[in-house]
């Protein structure tokens, strides 16, 4: 299954098509402004999820998280280890 986003990775390899959607495999977050410029809607994280687990086994979609309020001069984003600057 062949999914049309700017993400969305496939190599071939002995046992087959390895596809996945490189903002999800390498722990990246989409804030809902670019989740909605590139197109990842609810939607489409569905499909591209039931493509990667038919073909994969497993599958990871990116997490969309609201922007926090801004302070100041930045924009406070959180993260894992806490609040980013």
């Amino acid at each position: 299954m062949t999914i049309k986003c700017l993400n969305w990775k496939e190599s071939e390899g002995l046992n087959g098509t390895a596809a996945f959607c490189s903002v999800a495999a390498y722990g990246g977050k989409l804030t809902t402004g670019e989740a909605k410029s590139c197109g990842c809607t609810s939607l489409k994280r569905e499909a591209c999820m039931k493509a990667m687990i038919a073909g994969n086994g497993f599958g990871l979609v990116p997490e969309v998280y609201e922007e926090v309020a801004v302070t100041k001069n930045y924009l406070v984003k959180e993260t894992a280890f806490g609040v980013a600057l």
